[in-house]
């Protein structure tokens, strides 16, 4: 990119982030999609191109990195059944739901395909919890639904693009989708990125403490981040399950060392600095690309398509958490309904996205209709999250 239109993206970010002192209403991601949707208008940014291997080689990595450290270790331990089962479980049954759904719906209205049905609602699975976990987790009795939400986004982000991987192999006629093949791959894709995630995070959390200098002890954090996602990827396997193990383990590492109190406030102001700029930077340029998706052919369609997406989390939610009485006794329905609302699509549903446009011969409708999906998701749920909450009671 353009070292000049660097600037002033991330000064732009640097303006919303500093003196937006109202993100509950007006979400830090919302205002920045806007300034990029402005931008796009200038012919300056014209030649800003928004690619999948950005997003996954640059931003992914350390956005995932960030939510692994940060997320509370003791949460983990006691949501462990619940995060995996609706990272696991819960995404495929959303997949499946909202696949015949989108079809049932669009074959009528605009010839969708029911392969085609299934790439939109597998770019439609993953969440992205940015602006509700900062919304919950400014409330004193919505922790647990922060921590649900952030925990879910963790977990299901290797799982949607192992889903999104064989259906859009089917769907371009790559290979041919059957049970036994698609559960191989799930479980050699998960498992393999938990492993290497281990053995990277586990040797390096171990090996941080004979590194003398902080400021190195930073760097290899760093290394840690992109070097556990870069090698999980290489090796076939999930390197966003990678990234994310490897930050626990720093995480659990050094939460119980006294010794390691100054790197870990280091490490705070680090990555601290580094997750709204890399924010400033996605959300822009999502909004500078959005002008070439925006399409009024199938609009009814797309509205739908997203308000189906809102129910078939519902209709999948709610069983789950009422089937476990332990699950049932801590989250009510109207923690059921935010988790149901907060369940905002973002980057990693417009990385997938972003990585067939090329395979599918350019924008074509039905990556347009999943993209303004996306959009409705992000602007309408994220603007609206915080008066529901408010509405249902704090």
């Amino acid at each position: 990119m353009d070292p000049n239109k660097l600037f002033i993206i991330t000064l732009i970010g640097f303006f919303v982030f500093s003196l937006d002192k109202n993100q509950k209403k007006f979400p830090a991601p919302i205002i920045l999609i806007a300034a990029g949707i402005i931008l796009a208008f200038f012919p300056f940014f014209s030649t800003i191109d928004l690619t999948r291997s950005f997003i996954f080689d640059w931003i992914l990595p350390a956005l995932l990195f960030i939510s692994a450290y940060q997320f509370p270790l003791d949460q983990i331990r006691k949501k462990a059944g619940l995060i995996i089962t609706l990272g696991t479980g819960g995404i495929f049954l959303s997949a499946i739901l909202l696949g015949f759904s989108l079809y049932t719906v669009g074959q009528p209205l605009v010839g969708l395909s029911l392969s085609g049905a299934m790439v939109i609602a597998a770019l439609l699975i993953p969440t992205d919890p940015v602006t509700v976990v900062s919304i919950l987790s400014k409330s004193k009795d919505k922790h647990h639904l922060a921590e649900a939400v952030e925990g879910e986004s963790l977990i299901n982000d290797g799982t949607s693009i192992v889903i999104f991987s064989l259906i859009t192999g089917y769907y371009f006629g790559e290979k041919s989708l059957h049970l036994g093949s698609f559960t191989w791959e799930f479980v050699y894709t998960s498992v393999g990125g938990v492993l290497i995630g281990f053995i990277i995070g586990y040797s390096i959390s171990k090996g941080i403490h004979s590194v003398d200098h902080h400021a190195y002890k930073v760097w290899l954090s760093l290394m840690l981040a992109y070097g556990s996602f870069y090698l999980g990827e290489a090796l076939g396997v999930s390197g966003v399950l990678a990234t994310v193990v490897s930050g626990l383990l720093l995480s659990k590492e050094l939460s119980g060392n006294k010794k390691e109190e100054v790197l870990r406030r280091d490490l705070k102001s680090f990555w601290g600095t580094i997750e709204p700029v890399l924010l400033s930077i996605i959300f822009i340029m999502i909004g500078i690309e959005s002008l070439d998706f925006v399409t009024i052919d199938g609009l009814l369609f797309t509205i739908i398509g997203f308000l189906l997406s809102i129910i078939v989390r519902a209709c999948t939610l709610f069983p789950i958490l009422k089937t476990v009485p332990r699950w049932r006794q801590n989250y009510t329905n109207t923690d059921i309904l935010l988790l149901t609302w907060g369940g905002i699509k973002g980057t990693m549903s417009l990385a997938l996205l972003l990585g067939i446009s090329g395979e599918s011969g350019g924008h074509d409708n039905l990556l347009s209709w999943a993209f303004m999906m996306i959009m409705f998701s992000l602007l309408i749920q994220s603007l609206t999250f915080y008066p529901l909450k408010q509405k249902l009671g704090d």
